[in-house]
């Protein structure tokens, strides 16, 4: 009953809400019926689709396309770019990104037609910021670039140029350049017509703040914060802001503050009837206390958060809910709880992975759907062309020869048919057969990416790495336990997201190498030394190679070489860029040998199997497959008065920029 009282009063606010706007719609054409001059009815238009951008995209969309209909009516261009500005803005809305690149493209044109050259630069305003929300940054920077160059000619366009340099510090920050984000930030910070207008210096500092934030500049992020809160007057963004400078405030230890800051954010956001941002609220005063060991009132806030999110579905929030909560029952000693939690947290990640996932796949057929109808359209069209030629060359044989040669030209059309035929088969028998290959390759390689994947991931380094974990726990080093614990976490998550991308930075795979070492030098009861040399060229945020190259290497150098030797165990690992096509990666151990190494493992009974190294040497296989610049791999054994003093592995690995 209680449902379906529910359902009645939705329906009702539907119709009464669909009611109003057909009033409203009604009402404006009743108006616009009453205007006779064509000039005063595009005016009107023009002030309607203005009015109604992002207030009601239904009434905008109606009298869009009254008012492109007007335009052509009255054979005015400028109204008509006018028009397919706001229809590129009504796409825009409504996240038809590409629909609304095209309209956008089309106003360009017009307003260039009629030499209108603001115009222009109006709409390309807009569609930088398109091309932003769609992630073609570059493509964004170089329009907002424009724009600004235009509008730098006219001293009263002055505050439009400054709001748009913020724009182009805002678009570096989404790509992760915050320094250069941070100079444009700086530039309109510093101007003194930015002084003058509290609306712009409270958004740059704001935008500062998190410039800072995330450069982990903690106390030039909280006097900018500061400053802002002076500015800033709505009050969500307001809300916002307080919620930040809690943050800040908890970074630098400031717990009272903060947890202030964090209460005055609640207020808003329960003000404004933002039930999810509350839940955050909560969730980040739960951190605040847990972070001053006070378990009771953070136990109260998480619990309060958990009771909120059930009633409704964000799966992102339990995720993070979940965490916190199994963070507490491990501080609280309560170790149950804090697996159960941990436990629910994990499965949510699962499902979070398998949305996304999916998401990619289903991405990935619609484009091979789309490439497909694309291929089978040209084809046809061709197939049209390549008819009518042969259509028409038959018509001139049959008109030549018709007398004399009817039976003769009759054979010869079967017999081209025919051998047409035939070749059309072979030339999909290829075809088919190509295809064939590639899919078998790309399923081997695959196949072997999940090999070197298992192959990091072994249950052995796994099992002894929880072993170790265990100890700690049990002699009560809670520290030692957290920090291996977190250092465990971030290579396994490491290894999960990077198995996926396809290649790595060198600062990526140098930080998950370190990450390794620093677990397996426990199993060496800290006998192992391990050191890193990294050239300043090759340690570039630009450079990659394949994802789990190196690692396999790395692994057999320890297995293999150092395992069997008592002390003094010495691992080297040196990257360097010879040239401006090659990364140079050598591995060296002061091991027993391959030679040796081999000797003790026929010894065993259960002969341990070099699974990484068998997987990354198909996997190179198939990355070296069809490619002029191949990845080559060395293997030297070190030598000293004919005695076994190490192994050396050289990877000579081709650059790949992105």
């Amino acid at each position: 009953m209680k449902n379906a009282l529910i359902i009645i009063i939705i329906l009702f606010v539907f119709q009464y809400s669909f009611s109003q706007q057909e009033k409203k719609i009604d009402s404006l054409e009743t108006i616009l019926l009453a205007i006779k001059n064509d000039s005063f009815l595009l005016d009107k238009y023009k002030e309607i689709t203005k009015t109604y951008r992002s207030a009601n995209s239904d009434i905008h969309l109606h009298f869009i396309k009254k008012y492109l209909k007007a335009s052509d009516v009255s054979n005015s261009i400028i109204n008509k770019a006018r028009a397919l500005r706001e229809l590129s803005e009504y796409y825009s809305d409504i996240k038809k990104l590409d629909s609304a690149l095209m309209k956008a493209n089309e106003a360009i044109e017009l307003y260039k037609s009629i030499d209108d050259d603001y115009g222009v630069v109006i709409v390309k305003n807009s569609k930088a910021i398109m091309l932003q929300d769609k992630g073609d940054y570059a493509n964004a920077l170089k329009v907002f670039k424009e724009v600004v160059a235009y509008l730098e000619k006219d001293e009263s366009k002055y505050t439009n140029v400054l709001w748009l340099k913020m724009n182009i510090g805002a678009l570096y920050a989404d790509i992760n350049e915050e320094d250069k984000a941070v100079n444009y930030y700086m530039e309109v910070y510093n101007d003194p017509k930015a002084k003058e207008n509290n609306s712009l210096i409270g958004r740059i500092c704001v935008n500062l703040t998190n410039s800072y934030r995330r450069k982990k500049d903690y106390k030039k992020a909280l006097s900018f914060a500061l400053e802002a809160e002076k500015k800033i007057k709505r009050p969500r963004s307001l809300a916002n802001l307080k919620s930040s400078l809690a943050t800040l405030y908890s970074k630098i230890k400031d717990y009272k503050r903060a947890h202030n800051y964090y209460k005055q954010a609640l207020d808003l956001y329960t003000s404004l009837n933002l039930q999810i941002r509350v839940d955050d609220i909560n969730h980040n005063i739960a951190y605040n206390y847990l972070r001053q060991e006070k378990y009771d009132e953070a136990e109260y806030y998480f619990l309060k958060t958990n009771k909120a999110v059930k009633n409704y579905d964000n799966i992102y929030s339990k995720k993070k809910n979940f965490q916190g909560l199994s963070e507490l029952y491990y501080a609280k000693k309560e170790y149950k709880k804090a697996i159960d939690y941990y436990i629910k947290n994990q499965e949510i990640k699962d499902t979070i992975q398998g949305i996304e996932k999916l998401k990619a796949i289903a991405d990935i057929e619609i484009k091979y759907e789309t490439e497909k109808a694309k291929s089978e359209k040209e084809t046809a069209e061709q197939q049209v062309v390549i008819t009518k030629l042969e259509s028409q060359k038959n018509k001139y044989y049959f008109i030549s020869a018709a007398v004399i040669a009817s039976l003769i030209l009759l054979a010869s059309v079967f017999y081209f048919s025919r051998l047409k035929t035939k070749k059309k088969a072979e030339l999909i028998s290829t075809v088919l057969k190509e295809t064939q290959k590639r899919l078998a390759i790309e399923k081997q390689y695959k196949d072997s990416e999940l090999k070197a994947l298992k192959a990091q991931m072994n249950p052995h380094f796994i099992f002894n790495a929880l072993n170790s974990i265990q100890d700690y726990i049990v002699l009560n080093q809670k520290n030692l336990a957290s920090d291996y614990l977190g250092k465990f976490a971030d290579l396994i998550r490491n290894y999960l997201h990077f198995s996926d991308t396809g290649f790595i930075s060198i600062q990526d795979e140098v930080h998950n190498l370190k990450l390794y070492l620093e677990l397996e030098k426990l199993r060496f009861e800290e006998q192992l030394e391990y050191t890193f040399q990294v050239d300043d060229v090759a340690n570039s945020g630009t450079i990659h190679i394949p994802t789990m190259l190196i690692q396999p290497y790395v692994e057999n150098a320890l297995k293999h070489g150092l395992l069997h030797k008592k002390n003094h165990r010495r691992l080297k690992i040196y990257i360097h860029k010879p040239s401006d096509k090659i990364i140079e990666c050598i591995i060296e151990d002061n091991g027993i040998g391959r030679a040796k190494s081999k000797e003790i493992n026929k010894k065993r009974v259960s002969q341990h199997k070099s699974f990484a190294l068998k997987a990354t040497t198909e996997r190179l296989d198939l990355l070296n497959y069809g490619r002029d610049k191949k990845i080559g791999v060395e293997i030297i054994d070190l030598q000293e008065n004919n005695k076994a003093i190490g192994t050396k592995v050289i990877l000579k690995i081709p650059i790949i920029k992105k």
